[in-house]
């Protein structure tokens, strides 16, 4: 069934730019990434190049180039006669982003060991107790917003602005998949792991720090329900491998 202009403005409301405003470029794209991130856009969500142009006063051509470098950092899928959408990542994709996790992760973690200083334990650890209180508060978003800025903040103390974007697609990413496979119900990941990867980090212990990280990003994976959908009964299948006695 066709989405009325009704529910499409409930879905991209959250922008409301004036129409004279004209951001450029790289704002209308930070902001439309940042929604996907806080998971404020779902996978599947229709992303109309005329809606957006009105909404950010901007013209079609620099809606239309935003979205080409969204669909490229692969939070976006381009569809020929359909145009946009926000990506609804398979399963291969979530493990294919699992795996990616782990190995830049650990990258991470090792170096920031002999770098974290007094300052950055005080915004991980302000970081730690916000996320507790998401969670407190049942705000299931920002709960995942939180943790990957926990994320985040460890790739910043690695001052290589490379692995930080790297990680920052990754993370992006991994809200759709959250959004898409996690199984209702499960616990999100705790941010007592996050303390305990802070400590390990805190005292220098890298081995330490990068088994608590691939520890913790195995047990975010294992929330998800990753196996494919049943097969549908045969009833012709079923009904004649045991036929009926009369």
């Amino acid at each position: 069934m066709p989405q009325s202009q009704d529910t499409a403005d409930a879905e991209l409301g959250w922008i409301g730019i004036p129409e004279d405003a004209g951001p450029d470029e790289n704002a209308i794209y930070e902001q439309i990434h940042l929604a996907i991130a806080r998971q404020d856009l779902s996978p599947g969500t229709r992303l109309r190049e005329d809606h957006l142009r009105r909404i950010f006063g901007v013209s079609r051509a620099r809606i239309r180039n935003v979205l080409t470098r969204l669909a490229y950092a692969g939070v976006v899928t381009l569809e020929p006669n359909r145009g946009a959408s926000v990506t609804k990542p398979s399963p291969k994709d979530a493990h294919d982003n699992f795996v990616a996790r782990r190995a830049v992760e650990d990258a991470i973690v090792r170096i920031a060991a002999g770098h974290i200083g007094p300052a950055d334990r005080a915004l991980l650890t302000a970081n730690i107790e916000a996320e507790s209180k998401a969670r407190h508060d049942g705000d299931t978003a920002g709960m995942v917003w939180l943790s990957g800025e926990f994320h985040m903040l460890l790739a910043r103390i690695t001052g290589n602005r490379i692995l930080e974007g790297i990680l920052r697609e990754l993370i992006t990413r991994e809200a759709l998949v959250i959004s898409t496979f996690e199984r209702p119900g499960r616990p999100s990941c705790s941010h007592d792991e996050h303390h305990a990867i802070l400590e390990a980090l805190c005292a220098g212990d890298a081995d330490r720090a990068s088994r608590l990280m691939l520890g913790h990003l195995g047990n975010v994976e294992d929330r998800l329900d990753l196996d494919p959908p049943k097969k549908p009964a045969d009833l012709a299948e079923i009904f004649g491998r045991h036929p009926t006695r009369v």
